[in-house]
């Protein structure tokens, strides 16, 4: 029974996303970059704010997870449609590797800088991590 209902959910999911003139890819994309904006929301919030401080490491390993996925999340053929993409991620892949190694190592700075608990690290990190996706954003990303 419960195979028969995550199968439907699954149908329906990918009907309504091709409804919409979106592949499942670009929506598996757009979630996870929600999801990126999501954390950076949270951590800019913790950082600046002091809202629950206690949950910064949660969302620094959130954000680490997330850039090792990101590279993967564009692959060829996968921009067109209704996508925030531009087409110089696949005619740039050489400039747009070296972007998202630099948010994976930017995520890594940041990630281990919470773990220290240096107020310092912590603050050049999230820095480091704003231009990193600030970098990719400017290239490789509609407005």
């Amino acid at each position: 029974m419960r195979a028969a209902i995550a199968l439907l959910l699954t149908l329906s999911w990918v009907a309504a996303s091709s409804a919409h003139g979106e592949e499942p890819i670009q929506k598996y994309r757009h979630d996870v970059y929600e999801a990126v904006g999501g954390h950076m929301g949270a951590i800019v919030g913790i950082v600046r704010e002091g809202v629950r401080p206690e949950d910064l490491g949660y969302h620094a390993d959130a954000m680490l997870g997330l850039a090792k996925i990101a590279p993967h999340v564009f692959p060829a053929g996968s921009g067109g449609g209704d996508t925030e993409a531009l087409p110089e991620i696949w005619e740039q892949p050489e400039e747009f590797k070296r972007r998202m190694d630099d948010f994976r190592n930017a995520a890594e700075t940041f990630a281990a800088a919470v773990a220290s608990g240096d107020r310092g690290q912590i603050g050049a990190g999230l820095q480091g991590l704003g231009r990193s996706c600030k970098g990719c954003h400017d290239n490789f990303r509609a407005d």
